[in-house]
């Protein structure tokens, strides 16, 4: 006979949760991706399967799955031929890229309708071939709910985390569509080791981003790595209790001596010359934060990234949406944040990168200390890019 101990089924206990750490899981061509939103438990009152599913993960304390195809709207459109004449349309209309549905007149879209279109093609006689369903429509998306004890910014809603998601995916035609003339040029053409004599001591991104930034670093790092921060400054946003070798190349001398984990440090101007000072497979991680948009010359230095990592190496690339306008690229500021992504990972694919993922975060609360509260009530957002060195 069973012992009465044997018998009792002891059901998981419910998670502390105070909302959710929402997820679209899915693959392109070139990578694959993650775009995570932080949502309040009232953000999945917006229908009945968010909220079934977000209470089935919060009472077993893991994770509930959802094909998001139903949320992935507009979909099963045809593509649209249309005459541009007669619209006022941007000069640098460029095939690939996505622009608000709006500004291609009544026949594609109302008036005030800004869900992303994506230009395929424009024909010698100026007729442009549209795209009007949502990025990720004829794509295989998994939408995952798991509670988080994360804080998440006020008002935010869970079909955020449709807006953008997808057009990180590779246009036809990634290097006419990136980087079409003058797409590298700057407002500030100065040099950039004047621009940056006097030490800028201050942080870029809020505490929940560079938070977030170190928990990345903190997944993909091996302790006892040798890595390179690129583009380094006083603080390499790196958890207290990874050891790591590291090394830092920045445009200031102060700034890398105010860094207390840089082990070693270097001094130079990749825009000048793009060549890294150390020899071939000295690296395990090359890490650049909040940097890529200001050289003039990406593809070159990550050719030089790949060089000075070993084989099988790491190569991370993240940003914002905070930057100093002058300084960086010209197509930078033209392109919407996850076609930003898309720039970044057709750079790391090119330069040979393999293994290539992308991963996004938005939606936490900006720090109630932070001096752009009273702007914007959200934190920075996060964006990443990543590969490996061939083996």
């Amino acid at each position: 006979m069973n012992s009465p101990e044997a018998a009792i089924t002891v059901s998981p206990a419910p998670t502390l949760a105070t909302g959710y750490d929402a997820r679209l899981v899915w693959r392109s061509e070139l990578a694959s991706h993650i775009d995570r939103l932080q949502v309040g438990a009232n953000a999945l009152h917006g229908d009945g399967r968010w909220l079934a599913a977000g209470e089935q993960a919060r009472r077993l304390g893991g994770e509930q799955a959802l094909d998001a195809a139903p949320w992935c709207q507009p979909a099963g459109q045809p593509r649209i031929v249309l005459d541009a004449g007669g619209l006022r349309l941007p000069a640098e209309l460029q095939p690939g890229r996505h622009y608000p549905a709006h500004l291609f007149g009544r026949s594609v879209a109302g008036p005030r309708d800004l869900h992303p279109v994506r230009l395929l093609d424009i024909d010698p006689r100026g007729l442009l071939l549209l795209d009007p369903n949502h990025p990720l429509a004829s794509r295989e998306v998994c939408l995952i709910l798991a509670p988080s004890r994360d804080e998440a910014a006020p008002g935010t809603r869970l079909a955020t985390l449709f807006d953008g998601a997808g057009m990180q995916a590779p246009p036809a035609n990634a290097e006419a569509c990136y980087f079409p003339p003058g797409a590298l040029a700057r407002r500030d053409e100065a040099s950039d080791i004047a621009f940056y004599e006097r030490p800028r001591l201050v942080q870029h991104l809020d505490a929940r981003c560079r938070a977030a930034v170190a928990e990345l670093h903190d997944k993909l790092l091996r302790p006892g790595s040798r890595v390179l921060d690129l583009m380094a400054s006083h603080d390499s946003h790196l958890p207290p209790a990874l050891d790591l070798e590291l090394c830092g190349l920045g445009l200031n001398d102060e700034e890398l001596a105010a860094n207390p984990r840089l082990a070693e440090r270097v001094v130079k101007d990749l825009n000048a010359c793009p060549l890294l000072p150390w020899a071939d497979a000295r690296f395990d991680a090359v890490i650049c934060t909040a940097s890529i948009e200001y050289l003039l010359r990406p593809a070159a230095v990550l050719a030089e990234a790949r060089r000075v990592l070993k084989p099988g190496g790491l190569m991370l690339l993240s940003f914002s949406d905070r930057w100093f306008p002058t300084k960086a690229i010209a197509v930078w500021s033209r392109l919407h944040e996850f076609e930003r992504l898309g720039l970044v990972l057709h750079l790391l694919h090119a330069a040979g990168f393999a293994d290539l993922h992308t991963e996004t975060r938005r939606g936490l609360p900006r720090p109630a200390d932070d001096k752009y509260l009273a702007q914007r009530a959200f934190a920075d957002p996060l964006f990443s890019a990543w590969g490996y060195a061939p083996a």
